[in-house]
């Protein structure tokens, strides 16, 4: 009797502590700590009058009870310039019933919710309508009616107040939108005269062609620079507090070292293809050394005719799964109706969609990548041939990216100042389609390979750059047209510019290119080749496989690039076979290490499919790890189920039977 009142006493007690964990007051996150968010915008016109009409505290409360976001950003004035709330500094809707702001403030409070503001920086309709003088001059002396000059007084009069005033509402930081891949060149007096001033240009460039175009675009880049800077330091100044950040700053869009003390970085995915544009943009941001998240759209849209349709739980937590691989938080963009109430279904799908991110959070969020291959951004390259300031096409290094991941093979984007006096980190470092690099770039890159490195450099003006490292003569190029190549048991199409080469003594031909689809047509020119170079050693892959595999994907492609790779890199520390439709990243966190598996089957790659609703998961993978030392065990997580597993020379393998979206393998050493 009295061991059963023992027993009895020590279960209450246990319960009783472990409720007294699980009801400890919950705490408001720095947007630093969030991991999981919701994004509402409405880009609000001036028309409505009726703003906070079916908005309620109940709405409000019942979406954060069921959904438990970290954070949620809100409408609050978009690109047309137009405030949803109340606002004594700029322009706002008609007619309110309510103050929705305030009213979300509230609710968000009382639930512990950090809320932040969508709000429209250079870009503002409104603003250029009444200050017509404030707007940027196009290169054909039309003035903008949307983009703001750097020139005006739009920050001192409107932008930095209206931020103050927010402040003075308690919300906790704001998602400047409309920023860096908005801005375009100012051909206005003042700039103009700026620029000769500084550079000493008097022959202005007004077109991509033109001489001293590329140091126009540079100019302009620098007037973005001081635009955020001087906004971000002013905020921060009147509240230290005030989170911020400036959409896709220091991202794929604008590739530079970050400069301004915003709190934290963010982009919003384009809706389309989603799963391998979340994998590209998430290793463009992961290195940058500040807190991020990445935004996939709720709903599908080309900014044409196609409808906008609403993307299944599925589709949004695959695009959630490349994000949260790479370390970083997710959030999920819906619209807000007119009066900017929220719509109730959406409570139902993202409860769904955060409890498939909750379980794999402190399995990801933070992780940082383990030097495997890296995959150069060239900055100097991309910013000197931009039509625009940012924003420039980044196809060819999504596709060089794309093949490097299809093929299994864990991989960094990471831009010429991550790389310089960092390389040695790196078994293998891929350059990509660029025709420039800084000369002292490629001294480094030279001592690289000769201590040891691996460099695979594709394309056809790539390997000019790298012509007697690569041990290769140019003999010219051949204009872009079908061409074919083969692996060990398969031969394809591609279509591109081919560059002619002649083999320097000692370098190895690795691949040919073909005259037909038979393995009887092989001909003279080289699709390929690898030259030692010191105690390491350079590859050249000579047509252009990044932009080809963005446009016309195939199987040959992608094992060609990959059999290269794996010639030149033989001990990485992952290995996967038994299907081509999973991208690999291996992280670290907490000591130990986490092996991502992404399951990419589905229909995102169909310009024509605005939804799908299934992915059919993976079987019987099986899985090489590089642990040196027997791990005592290996988890697959969030399943929590142990494997099995065989260890021989250093090397882990386990078979994972089902992959249904995205599992992680936990090394417990």
């Amino acid at each position: 009797m009295n061991k059963l009142l023992t027993f009895l006493f020590l279960l209450v007690f246990t319960s009783f502590s472990a409720n007294s964990q699980t009801e400890k007051p919950k705490e408001k996150l720095k947007r630093a700590d969030c991991f999981f968010g919701v994004h509402f915008d409405l880009h609000a016109s001036e028309d409505i009058t009726d703003a906070g009409k079916t908005l309620t505290p109940e709405m409000v409360d019942t979406f954060l009870t069921k959904v438990k976001p970290d954070f949620i950003q809100i409408d609050c004035k978009g690109h047309p310039g137009i405030s949803s709330y109340p606002t004594k500094v700029g322009f706002h809707v008609k007619g309110f019933e309510k103050d929705p702001l305030k009213l979300f403030r509230e609710i968000t409070e009382k639930n512990k919710v950090a809320l932040f503001m969508h709000f429209s920086g250079v870009w503002d309709g409104k603003v250029v309508s009444e200050h017509p003088d404030w707007a940027i001059i196009k290169a054909n002396g039309e003035r903008s009616i949307q983009k703001t000059s750097f020139f005006s007084p739009y920050l001192d009069i409107y932008m930095i107040p209206q931020l103050k005033e927010l402040s003075d509402y308690g919300v906790d930081g704001a998602w400047i939108d409309g920023e860096c891949w908005a801005v375009e060149p100012d051909y206005g007096e003042a700039s103009v005269q700026r620029f000769t001033k500084e550079t000493g240009i008097t022959e202005i460039p007004k077109k991509s062609s033109d001489k001293y175009y590329p140091e126009f675009m540079e100019y302009t880049r620098s007037l973005f620079r001081e635009h955020l800077k001087k906004y971000i330091d002013a905020i921060h100044q009147y509240n230290p507090a005030f989170q911020i950040t400036s959409n896709w700053a220091y991202s794929s869009l604008m590739p530079e070292k970050v400069t301004a003390d915003v709190d934290y970085l963010s982009g919003d995915v384009t809706p389309q293809n989603g799963v391998y544009r979340s994998a590209f943009e998430a290793r463009c941001l992961a290195p940058q050394g500040k807190p991020w998240d990445l935004m996939a759209w709720g709903f599908s849209w080309n900014g044409g005719k196609m409808p906008m349709n609403v993307k299944s739980s599925v589709q949004l937590e695959q695009e959630a799964a490349q994000i949260m691989a790479m370390g970083g938080g997710v959030q999920f963009y819906y619209q807000q109706n007119r009066d900017l109430s929220i719509k109730p279904w959406l409570a139902t799908t993202l409860s769904e969609i955060a409890t498939f991110c909750r379980a794999r959070q402190q399995f990801c969020h933070k992780a940082k990548a383990i030097p495997q291959i890296a995959l150069l951004y060239p900055t100097a390259s991309y910013q000197k041939n931009a039509p625009i300031p940012y924003s420039y096409s980044t196809l060819k290094l999504q596709g060089a990216l794309n093949l490097v991941l299809d093929g299994q093979h864990p991989a960094e984007i990471l831009m010429e100042h991550h790389l310089r006096g960092k390389m040695e980190q790196y078994p293998m470092i891929i350059i990509p389609e660029c025709d420039y690099l800084e000369p002292t770039f490629i001294d480094e890159l030279k001592r690289y390979a000769r201590d040891g490195g691996n460099l695979l450099i594709m394309g056809t003006e790539t390997a000019k750059l790298f012509e007697k490292e690569l041990g290769i003569k140019s003999l010219g190029d051949i204009k872009e047209d079908q061409a074919f190549i083969a692996t060990s048991d398969k031969i394809g199409a591609i279509r591109s510019s081919l560059l002619s080469v002649e083999l320097q003594p000692g370098t190895k031909p690795v691949a040919n290119f073909y005259t037909g689809s038979d393995f009887r047509d092989k001909g003279k020119l080289i699709a390929a080749s690898v030259n030692d170079f010191g105690n390491g050693k350079i590859a050249g892959v000579y047509f252009n496989a990044g932009s080809n595999y963005i446009d016309y994907k195939s199987p040959v492609l992608r094992d060609f690039i990959s059999d290269l790779i794996t010639k030149l890199f033989t001990d990485q520390v992952v290995k996967v076979s038994g299907s081509h439709l999973v991208h690999v990243a291996v992280n670290q966190l907490n000591n130990r290490m986490y092996v991502n598996l992404v399951n990419i089957a589905g229909e995102h790659t169909n310009p024509s499919a605005v939804g799908y609703d299934e992915i059919p998961a993976l079987k019987d993978l099986k899985v090489s790890i590089r642990t040196i030392k027997k791990p005592a065990r290996i988890v697959l997580q969030p399943e929590g189920q142990e494997l099995k597993f065989d260890f021989q020379n250093g090397v882990s393998k386990v078979i994972v039977t089902n992959l249904p979206i995205h599992s992680i393998l936990e090394i417990i050493p």
